[in-house]
């Protein structure tokens, strides 16, 4: 069964509401697109077209698991408020060309979490 994109973004938000230091996900891509699971459940979904494959490689870096290739996965550990900019970037139009500033800042947010530090916006 394939699970919609809206479907998967319920599961994803839901899965925010019990806040934890690390969850295991995995990137995964195959012939429509990249996916983010967690317990073979997909989180959020962006699709083969420009604006889908900006957004998976600024996940990708936000979440330092490398993009994988065709048919591949890869996974690694991430919070849950690391997951949330996650998700807000995948749900980011990159034909708006302030989708990129605002995919920068979140990513850049997400690395200092990774790193332990505070993050430097002021939202």
């Amino acid at each position: 069964m394939t699970v919609s994109r809206k479907q998967a973004l319920e599961y994803g938000y839901r899965l925010l509401g019990s806040p934890r230091s690390h969850l295991r996900v995995e990137l995964n891509q195959d012939k429509s697109g990249v996916s983010v699971t967690h317990k073979g459940r997909v989180i959020t979904r962006v699709y083969l077209n420009r604006s889908g494959m900006n957004a998976a490689v600024a996940m990708s870096e936000a979440m330092a698991i490398k993009l994988p290739a065709l048919g591949k996965s890869n996974s690694g550990l991430v919070s849950t408020g690391l997951l949330y900019r996650v998700l807000a970037i995948s749900q980011l139009d990159f034909r708006n060309p302030t989708a990129y500033e605002l995919a920068g800042t979140l990513v850049d947010e997400a690395i200092s979490m990774q790193r332990g530090g505070a993050t430097t916006s002021g939202v």
